[in-house]
């Protein structure tokens, strides 16, 4: 969702605060394959289009967002 909360009845978890660092680490993970627990591929497809530097800045902006 905008805000972050995510969505329970998708099964996508609520990510507004969650440590940027944290967020980069994941999105990099799925990007090199590194995690692989996303339905149908959605994160490793995402995360495989995204540079060092976008998924930073979707880092920080995740990180800053207000539940």
């Amino acid at each position: 969702s905008p805000n972050g909360v995510g969505n329970p009845a998708a099964n996508f978890p609520a990510l507004g605060g969650q440590h940027a660092t944290y967020i980069k680490n994941q999105l990099t993970m799925f990007r090199n394959g590194g995690r692989a627990n996303d339905a149908g591929k959605m994160m490793r497809n995402i995360a495989a289009k995204m540079t060092d530097q976008e998924i930073t800045a979707v880092s920080e902006y995740i990180a800053g967002l207000q539940k």
